[in-house]
């Protein structure tokens, strides 16, 4: 199994494997918050907005540490990086357990953020670096399937807060991290497929200046802000709006997640199949044009799981939210991967994160909606996956132009940026 797995990624498979689960134990913490919303906002008395934006703080932190952390990966040992990250999200899922007021638990969820933003955007530039270029939306595939494999721990979070209470599921959770954790520290961080002294120099802003030349960053960055309050609102909604809707308790809702997860994963095996043929065969348009796909099928199950009238035909809705928003991401990693000059790699996942997490502040009408209305606050997150899918659709038009100037050598890095601004 290992030497076709090998065969299949042309390098060794232990790497990747490392960081799925890594980031699938990441994804506990917020499944477990997500299935458990309810409980939570009842010890905290607070309202169903509230404890929606809560779980958006992770989102608006990544959107504040973001730059510094591509920063980190293009200049640092990402490994370490990633050490680090994985540290913290380990103390905040222990400590949202252990939480004994509303003011401790923002704070070990901003913890949480700072946290998940290596599995956005470190893990993504190693990958990039470990492995082949024609491969990568093979290893992206492998990496990105720890999401929706973890929303399997959404049932076992249900039961164990059903059982013994919302906070054990913390508890418990959290010995995955420190596991895997354990793996991570025997990993080497491969090195940049290529070196710039002007990189080395460039501040966080110049970086994205020096990105944004390249037409297709603005128009995937734009892409991303939709499809992050696209996806901040279906994971903070679907527990709130079945428990609303159909009077799930704890176990239901944990069964939502897995319900999600395995949507999830099998729209992140197609994306990842459909990929590996477009950058087999160099038909880069094609990859933009499947994120753009995802998006729609993503704001089509938002308008039919509005109107849902029964719980039945909502699982399967939800399913198919789930399967949309698995779709995309190998094709939008494999994409922002070959775009962006490889010295720039770790600020390009970093900028790309940004934007995603700027949709967090979008969450916002949803969450004012979502006092009144479930379904209303549905209907508004697909027209933010619409949105997404129009803005990735344009990307077609500009990518083989980006893709000639980075691969023929046509971009450079400007000098006067690094020289004029200085390093951050």
């Amino acid at each position: 199994m290992s030497r076709s797995l090998k065969s299949w990624l042309g390098a060794a498979p232990g790497p990747v494997i490392v960081l799925a689960a890594l980031n699938m134990a990441d994804e506990f913490d917020r499944i477990a918050f997500s299935a458990l919303s309810p409980e939570i906002r009842d010890a905290f008395s607070l309202t169903d907005s509230q404890i929606l934006m809560l779980n958006v703080v992770p989102g608006i932190i990544i959107l504040l540490t973001a730059g510094i952390v591509g920063r980190l990966a293009d200049r640092h040992n990402r490994i370490m990086v990633s050490l680090g990250a994985a540290a913290a999200w380990g103390l905040a899922t222990i400590g949202t357990g252990l939480a004994p007021s509303l003011a401790i638990l923002i704070v070990v969820r901003i913890l949480s953020g700072v946290g998940r933003a290596a599995n956005e955007i470190v893990h993504p530039s190693l990958i990039a670096d470990l492995y082949p270029e024609p491969v990568h939306p093979r290893a992206y595939l492998l990496h990105r399937w720890g999401n929706p494999l973890a929303q399997i721990s959404g049932i076992l979070a249900g039961w164990i807060g059903g059982r013994y209470g919302w906070t054990w599921a913390f508890y418990l959770l959290t010995i995955p991290t420190v596991l895997i954790t354990v793996a991570l520290s025997r990993l080497k961080d491969p090195g940049r497929r290529t070196r710039h002294a002007a990189a080395d120099n460039l501040s966080m802003r110049s970086a994205v200046k020096q990105l944004a030349r390249l037409k297709s960053f603005p128009r995937l960055w734009v892409a991303a802000i939709f499809l992050g309050a696209a996806s901040f609102g279906i994971f903070g909604l679907a527990s709130l709006y079945f428990e609303s809707e159909f009077d799930l308790g704890p176990q239901g809702r944990g069964a939502v997640q897995a319900v999600i997860g395995v949507g999830w994963f099998i729209g992140v095996f197609v994306g990842g199949q459909l990929a590996a043929r477009c950058s087999l065969t160099g038909d880069y348009r094609r990859l933009v044009a499947i994120c753009a796909a995802s998006f729609g099928v993503v704001a089509a199950a938002g308008v039919a799981l509005a109107l849902a009238p029964a719980v039945a035909l909502a699982f399967v809705l939800t399913f198919f939210l789930a399967l949309g928003n698995g779709v995309w991401q190998s094709p939008f990693f494999s994409s922002v991967a070959k775009i962006a000059p490889p010295v720039l790699s770790g600020q390009a996942f970093g900028s790309s994160a940004t934007a995603y997490a700027v949709g967090s502040f979008l969450t916002l009408p949803i969450a004012i909606i979502a006092d009144d209305s479930k379904r209303g606050a549905f209907l508004l997150v697909a027209v933010f996956g619409a949105l997404a899918g129009i803005a990735a659709y344009t990307v077609t038009k500009v990518i083989d132009d980006d893709l000639r100037a980075t691969g023929q050598g046509l971009f450079e890095l400007e000098e006067t940026f690094a020289a004029g601004e200085g390093a951050s």
